[in-house]
């Protein structure tokens, strides 16, 4: 991580001397901009983009405005920088994009919903509208029409979400997607949790909740509708299979911690308190661990590295036996893992924070082939059970 007088990069635990001595500098004035160099991410996994990605992204806006979201100012722009398309295309380059489009459709509906009630947004501090509101989006996702669609642009986009869902997906597979939205609002809850007792989180707990408040299954569970094949639920749920899911998706959501840093913290310093609770990871470790900044980012990457080991190691002894469903299925989590690293870097949902500053945040990461000398599993008890015998 670099340091000049442009980089406002403060942990909840650093003191200014400690940041000064690491060449951190506050800057008060309004153009501070954030600049986070992360160190080298061991990650040799497939890279490719959707070649249809700008017209995914077009038909995905006009959807959403037509229900009069992402329409104005700074949602507009940050609907626009959060390049859905670039998001799922990366997952899966290959698809047919009349099927991609409901997953990207859905991507830019969740991105507004997660930046209006789950973080950032004016209801973001009241667990009861929150949760009131999921609840809802549920019942819509479970039985279409079941809520009046006039009451809430949310419920409509959702509503139609379901019902497309349903006649390009199996029972089985719509299931699936409910219930990865049930574990995903549970997650968020959580944090809502977390952040009402102002209480920043233990690492284990942190760890195997992760994948859910970053609506880990909620995201992958269009991907079996997108291929058209149902995964048998004897592949989908072996143990071996469950734990390359938890850990795709976690290690991208940790992913997500690094890249999305110098956001949370741009926004902190503008917020009227500093939040006395942090849900990153790299605070986290710091704040378990008593780290400094550059060790805890140390530490943050090292265990991203170990865990897209243990990703690619697991993965390579399934596949011989996998059948060509679950082949698919582990393909795309392949790609989730790299392809969400490339798109959030560049991605305007994380340089420009509040769609009104444009570049205040810029965070850059090589790549090594050179894989981690350490592969034992993390002493964090809660996903230790990714490295069983399976």
């Amino acid at each position: 991580m670099t340091g000049t007088r442009d980089h406002v990069l403060i942990p909840q635990a650093a003191t200014q001397a400690h940041l000064q001595a690491a060449g951190v500098f506050r800057d008060e004035e309004a153009a501070d901009r954030i600049r986070v160099t992360l160190p080298p991410r061991y990650c040799p996994l497939p890279t490719a983009e959707h070649p249809d990605a700008a017209l995914l992204n077009a038909r995905a806006a006009t959807w959403l405005h037509g229900y009069g979201l992402g329409q104005e100012g700074a949602q507009s722009v940050r609907m626009a920088g959060n390049d859905c398309a670039g998001f799922y295309g990366r997952i899966m380059p290959g698809a047919p994009t009349g099927r991609l489009q409901l997953a990207v459709d859905w991507c830019v509906l969740i991105f507004a919903f997660d930046d209006l009630h789950c973080d950032e947004g004016p209801a973001s501090m009241r667990a009861d509208d929150f949760t009131d509101l999921a609840m809802r989006l549920l019942r819509v996702l479970e039985a279409p029409g079941a809520e009046p669609a006039t009451r809430n642009p949310f419920l409509a986009a959702a509503g139609d979400l379901a019902a497309r869902c349903r006649s390009a997906g199996t029972p089985v597979q719509v299931r699936r997607v409910i219930e990865g939205h049930r574990a995903w609002f549970l997650g968020v809850l959580w944090e809502f949790g977390c952040r009402l007792r102002g209480r920043t989180p233990s690492l284990d707990d942190y760890a195997h909740l992760r994948q859910h408040t970053a609506a880990g299954t909620a995201t992958t569970s269009w991907m079996e509708i997108v291929d058209g094949a149902e995964i048998p639920g004897r592949a989908l749920d072996a143990p071996a299979v469950r734990a390359l899911e938890e850990l795709a998706f976690t290690t991208a959501a940790f992913d997500d911690d690094l890249f999305s840093y110098g956001k949370e913290h741009w926004l902190a310093a503008r917020a009227p308190r500093p939040p006395s609770c942090r849900l990153n990871l790299v605070d986290i470790l710091a704040a378990e661990r008593g780290l400094g900044l550059d060790a805890a980012m140390e530490a943050a990457v090292d265990l991203c590295n170990r865990l897209t080991l243990r990703f690619v190691q697991l993965r390579d002894q399934v596949l011989p036996t996998a059948c060509a469903p679950l082949r698919g299925h582990l393909d795309h989590l392949s790609h989730l893992i790299r392809g969400n690293l490339e798109w959030g870097l560049r991605a305007g949902r994380y340089t420009n924070p509040d769609g009104c500053h444009p570049a205040a945040v810029a965070t850059t990461c090589s790549f090594t082939q050179t894989a981690p000398r350490d592969g034992t599993p993390p002493a964090i008890p809660s996903i230790a059970w990714w490295w069983d015998r399976f």
